[in-house]
């Protein structure tokens, strides 16, 4: 394959109308990625120039793409006239001597279909080539048919296909090859004669067919060239684009718990021997390493997990490193570029924010770190948070190496713990705390004899007196009541 004489045209100008959300449904998310990337990326590991033909929400996709990529070129079709007029607007960047045309929404598309397209229609000499396909019902999908019939080979799109041709599931993909020189020809003799006013790019097929140019067909399955054009269609390609992922990823020795119901993005990595079980996502770029055990509905999100590491159930992960050996939860949150070092433990209830926690430290239950570095060897008590805002701005804590922090401890920022140190349970520590120390910040407890049995005696004599002045209300009430019963008799018999 002469990569360098092909160029390819994304046509992503459309107004998503179908989609019914407001934007292009280029920039929805399909396993963790815009949909307009699956095709950049497919064509860039081609490397196959590329031009994107940009129309609705122009700003916004091009955007997406150029974080990404740094060589695309773009087209802007100011008006939607159709695919044929999309493809006209970009004739300003052709440089190569073959044009593979798409349309960006067909994230399932493989390399290995278009590898077999361009093969063919370059072996073939073709001037134009496209992907077919087979579905019972081309209609409920919008796929134009491919239709031949008496010698000429054309296709029918759904909107004006009227059922005198011979019926085909035969469908038209939305992925072609030109000859260069055959668009310059012929794309500008296209016409806007059909339901929509538009100038479909496959009115090509039939001119083609009509002067007797070689045309080259290549055969995919329909789940490989599904069209995304409904949330509908986007659901059913997404759990395509997941079972394909887990399905890779049981290949390379990952076990998954009732697979169906985990959720794993197009971008992640998951070390071998490592077990996923259900409700659990992991996304956004997570990286997980060797022998890992993930307990259902945890979700993970643009992390790195070490090896051998076990993270119970119910645990959210974000943007943060957790190191090797370390165990995490169950209903532990630990976020904005944590890091947990090797063999500590992160218990349940307990919420990390931009924290270190340092090798072989623990803090198991019902606690608070935010902007803190804990050393190795910390105990962190239950019920313990960092008060680390002031109202104005956030403030660090630091817990040296080997310091034991008491249950229900408030931590006042700015602080130092030094090494070596305990707290007290149940104190408010608003001072540094020396090496060795111990610091105990809360009042003194106080005794006081006998007095528990005053308390209840003093209790008791007010709920009697309480229950006596009821009683005597109720007295009151009763014997009013009743005279005014008895006056009311008495009137009657005058």
């Amino acid at each position: 394959m002469n990569a360098s004489s092909i160029q390819a045209i994304i046509l992503a100008a459309g107004k998503s109308t179908r989609f019914n959300t407001g934007r292009s449904k280029l920039l929805e998310r399909l396993c963790g990625q815009e949909m307009i990337l699956y095709t950049t990326k497919l064509f860039e590991s081609l490397s196959l120039p590329t031009t994107v033909v940009l129309g609705y929400e122009a700003e916004n996709i091009k955007k997406v793409i150029t974080n990404h990529h740094t060589q695309i070129m773009f087209a802007e079709q100011p008006e939607q006239k159709g695919t044929g007029h999309a493809l006209a607007c970009s004739q300003h960047t052709w440089m190569s001597d073959h044009i593979l045309v798409i349309n960006a929404d067909m994230p399932l598309i493989t390399k290995k279909i278009i590898n077999e397209l361009i093969e063919k229609h370059l072996t073939k000499n073709a001037d134009v080539s496209f992907v077919t396909s087979h579905t019972e019902n081309p209609s409920q999908f919008g796929y134009g048919r491919v239709i031949q019939q008496n010698g000429t080979l054309k296709i029918v799109e759904t909107r004006n296909y009227q059922g005198t041709e011979i019926d085909d599931c035969c469908i038209n993909a939305g992925i072609y090859m030109f000859k260069k020189t055959f668009l310059n020809n012929y794309l500008p003799q296209l016409g806007s004669q059909n339901a929509q006013n538009e100038f479909y790019l496959t009115d090509l097929i039939e001119k083609a067919s009509a002067h007797q140019l070689t045309i080259e067909t290549v055969a995919a399955s329909f789940d490989h060239i599904r069209g995304v054009n409904t949330l509908k269609e986007l659901w059913s390609a997404e759990q395509i684009k997941r079972a394909e992922l887990i399905s890779h990823w049981m290949d390379n020795g990952v076990r998954f718990f009732a697979a169906q119901a985990v959720h794993v993005d197009e971008n992640v990595t998951i070390g071998q021997g490592s077990t996923i079980s259900y409700g659990t996502h992991v996304i956004n770029g997570t990286k997980i390493g060797i022998n890992c055990h993930i307990e259902p509905f945890s979700i993970i999100s643009n992390s790195t997990i070490g090896n051998n590491v076990t993270i119970y159930s119910h645990s959210v992960i974000t943007d943060s490193t957790i190191e090797a050996h370390t165990k995490i939860g169950p209903f532990a949150h630990i976020r904005t570029h944590s890091t947990i070092k090797q063999s500590a433990t992160v218990g349940n209830f307990v919420e990390l924010k931009a924290t270190t926690l340092g090798a072989n430290s623990k803090a198991k239950h019902l606690a608070y770190l935010g902007d803190t570095t804990a050393g190795e060897r910390v105990n962190i008590g239950a019920g313990t948070i960092t008060s680390n805002h002031n109202g104005f701005s956030k403030q660090p804590t630091t817990i040296e190496d080997n310091a034991y922090i008491g249950s229900n401890n408030t931590l006042v920022a700015p602080l130092t713990i030094g090494k070596n140190s305990y707290t007290a349970a149940g104190s408010v520590i608003t001072k540094q705390v020396p090496p060795e120390a111990l610091a105990i910040a809360r009042a003194y407890q106080v005794n006081k004899e006998g007095y528990a049995r005053k308390l209840r005696e003093k209790f008791a004599k007010e709920q009697q007196t309480k229950t006596n002045e009821l009683k005597e209300s109720e007295a009151v009430s009763f014997v009013a009541a009743l005279k005014t019963h008895n006056d009311s008799t008495l009137s009657g018999n005058t």
